[in-house]
């Protein structure tokens, strides 16, 4: 096994850059999608346990994000439509693996996990079985407020500074769905250990840098994510495993994610699965009981049929 910082070169001559774990003889690739203000390297763990069972695994970090935000101003800066264009340097990842005979799989946590919404939506045939952690079903009439005062409040002049009320607007209610809550941040784990780790990662929280540019673009992709037309286009043999916390606020504790399931099953999708943890929030990955998440996605990773439709553990 082996850990390997990578530049990936994207077609319009941008550089983004991440990391790669491989193995010798891979039996499949997978391709993690990060959260926001977060990076590749938080997934170390899970990447090497992956690799034990035989998977390469590739992480690229988004735009103003871990490898590709080296100063402080570069943190939380997105690119005009830049939600689209995360999904599209996803696909050119995944186009760069499929020259290989190995099957590719995405793992998409909290806001990667949008992206992998989106993802199946615009290049269904290219991939057959994804992970969605930590994510959220349709919210229409909040996302369409929040991309509305997106609108009124970034402009040209101050996209590329930082923007306490959308950053409010949107973590805001996250930190309030804890009781007694000891930081900011503890909506993210039951494991404190994990959330002190978080809040001393200086490429983690960014500390209100997230600029406007990014909520304003997140937003833009959030608002047509669940538009019926779109949803429409996703394979009917797509194979969907939605793991969350039971308390996980991100998906109005479990609400949320349950709901996602019942409409891809409402629009033919016969492989969804959703699996809820008691006493866990948003990183299912990183809390200390973490080894029933890491067994449950290699076993849908492995598998070739479809389980129970819901699943709480």
């Amino acid at each position: 096994m082996a850990r390997e910082k990578v530049k990936m070169t994207l077609k319009n001559g941008e550089e983004l850059f991440g990391y790669s774990w491989n193995v010798e003889k891979p039996i499949a690739n997978v391709v993690i999608l990060t959260g926001m203000e977060e990076h590749s390297l938080r997934y170390d763990n899970f990447a090497n346990f992956l690799n034990d069972n035989g998977y390469n695994v590739y992480c690229v970090d988004h735009y103003g994000q871990g490898e590709n935000a080296n100063e402080p101003e570069e943190l939380g800066v997105w690119p005009n439509s830049g939600f689209s264009k995360t999904v599209k340097n996803a696909d050119e990842l995944v186009e760069k693996l499929r020259v290989s005979v190995l099957p590719t799989y995405l793992f998409g946590h909290s806001m990667g996990s949008f992206i992998v919404q989106d993802y199946i939506q615009r290049y269904t045939e290219h991939v057959n079985k994804v992970i969605l952690s930590g994510t959220n079903g349709p919210n229409k009439l909040m996302i369409s407020i929040g991309y509305f005062l997106s609108r009124l409040i970034v402009n040209k002049q101050n996209r590329i500074k930082p923007s306490k009320f959308l950053r409010n607007l949107m973590l805001g209610p996250y930190t309030s769905a804890i009781k007694n809550h000891k930081t900011k941040t503890d909506w993210l784990s039951v494991n404190e250990e994990n959330v002190r780790r978080y809040n001393e990662d200086p490429k983690c929280g960014f500390l209100y840098e997230s600029k406007g540019s990014f909520y304003r673009e997140f937003l833009k992709g959030l608002n047509r994510l669940h538009k019926t037309k779109f949803m429409r286009k996703i394979r009917k043999d797509m194979s969907i495993l939605i793991i969350a916390g039971e308390d996980d606020p991100v998906g109005n504790k479990s609400k949320g994610p349950i709901k996602l399931a019942k409409l891809y099953k409402r629009l033919g999708i016969n492989d969804v699965q959703t699996i809820i943890y008691p006493n866990m929030r948003h990183e299912v990955l990183n809390e200390t009981d973490n080894k029933k998440v890491y067994a449950d996605v290699l076993a849908f990773l492995k598998e070739e049929h479809a389980k129970a439709e819901v699943m709480i553990k």
